[in-house]
């Protein structure tokens, strides 16, 4: 055998002993998952977040622009991004999870260049029965996605909550905004 089939060889069984490996041990945790709560910053590389409230109704406005009415509701929670590294990431996956669903943000959000910061609003459009429990979830994803840095935060609307913000604000409206970026002092 010459030697550029045995170094096609090794590197084959090399894939195979990873996939069985693998396979063997199940799918790997996501180990660099930080839980937070509203209020309590939380890292993701160089930038910190933070979240600073929440709001549902069911007209919903961004920038004083009218964008649509709902016929379930629209969460709208408030952050604050800072980015004090050396380096911007480029690629933040926001979504929430809730009842074991997942939902997607309607916008993308927004990580400022390092020394500055952003406080905007990140919107769900979901059903008043997925208030309760939800959670925001962050992730950075790098070059290569194992082990990428995530935060779980927590927005803490516990079941009675939830009824009485349904009760009180479900028809409300939910004014946004997309933010400004400001230096990080």
């Amino acid at each position: 055998m010459n030697r550029r089939w045995a170094g096609g060889l090794i590197a084959m069984l090399a894939c195979l002993a990873m996939i069985g490996l693998h396979t063997w041990l199940g799918e790997t945790p996501q180990e660099n998952t930080t839980r937070v709560s509203v209020g309590k910053p939380g890292r993701l590389y160089d930038s910190t977040i933070t979240v600073n409230s929440s709001t549902i109704g069911q007209a919903l406005y961004s920038d004083n622009l009218f964008v649509g009415r709902s016929g379930v509701i629209f969460l709208a929670v408030n952050v604050t991004i800072a980015t004090d590294g050396k380096r911007r990431s480029l690629d933040w996956t926001v979504g929430g999870e809730s009842n074991g669903r997942s939902f997607a943000a309607r916008d993308p959000i927004t990580v400022p260049e390092p020394g500055f910061r952003i406080t905007q609003d990140v919107v769900f459009e979901i059903s008043p029965d997925d208030l309760a429990g939800f959670t925001l979830t962050v992730l950075d994803r790098g070059p290569i996605y194992a082990y990428d840095p995530q935060l779980e935060i927590d927005l803490g609307i516990s079941p009675d909550a939830a009824a009485q913000s349904m009760e009180k604000d479900r028809y409300a409206v939910v004014r946004t905004t997309r933010g400004r970026v400001e230096v990080d002092r």
